[in-house]
């Protein structure tokens, strides 16, 4: 009859039940998983919002609403 081994039965997590210390464990690892999800759609938003205002900006230098040095002036502003 075979034995049924999960997770549990593993040398590697014996005793990391929810008491033994497994909570802290898988807590900390959805914690970081948690954390790395919001850096990445953070980090995506901010780069989306700058490569808009810069659309933004090279429409309106190419149909000629603002001058050149106007243009470079706004430009270095967004890249920073």
């Amino acid at each position: 009859m075979p034995i049924m081994m999960g997770l549990t039965g593993c040398h590697i997590f014996s005793g990391m039940d929810f008491m033994g210390g497994g909570f802290l464990f898988y807590g900390i690892i959805t914690l970081l998983i948690f954390i790395a999800i919001v850096y990445l759609f953070n980090d995506h938003q901010n780069s989306h919002r700058q490569n808009s205002a810069l659309d933004i900006l090279d429409r309106e230098y190419a149909q000629g609403k603002i001058s050149d040095a106007d243009y470079a002036k706004r430009k270095e502003n967004l890249k920073k």
